[in-house]
C-alpha cells in the first residue's frame, strides 16, 4: 500500500512540475498573461490528472487504517471514510 502511495504522490508532484513548466517556461510569447489565464483553465489534463490523483490519495489513506494488535495479528477496518466531491 505504500508503495502505491508513493508512486501515485511522485505523479502528483511530477504533474505539478509540468504545470509549472507548461504556464512559466513553455508560454507563448505572443500572449498576454498567459501565466495567469492557465491556472484559470481547469479542463487541462494535468488539472484532470491531479485532482484524481489527489481523490485516489485522500479515499485511500483516509480509508483503510490497520491497527497491530498485542497478539500479532492485523486488522483492517473502515475509518473517517471521506467522500471528496468535485468542486
Amino acid at each position: 500500500m505504500s508503495t502505491i502511495l508513493i508512486l501515485l504522490t511522485t505523479v502528483h508532484v511530477g504533474a505539478s512540475l509540468q504545470q509549472l513548466l507548461n504556464a512559466f517556461v513553455y508560454a507563448p510569447a505572443d500572449v498576454p498573461d498567459y501565466s495567469m489565464t492557465y491556472w484559470l483553465y481547469d479542463d487541462a489534463t494535468l488539472h484532470v490528472l491531479k485532482y484524481n490523483i489527489y481523490e485516489t490519495l485522500v479515499c485511500s489513506t483516509g480509508a483503510l487504517v490497520c491497527q497491530s494488535y498485542a497478539e500479532g495479528t492485523m486488522k483492517v477496518f473502515i475509518q473517517d471514510f471521506i467522500i471528496v466531491s468535485s468542486m
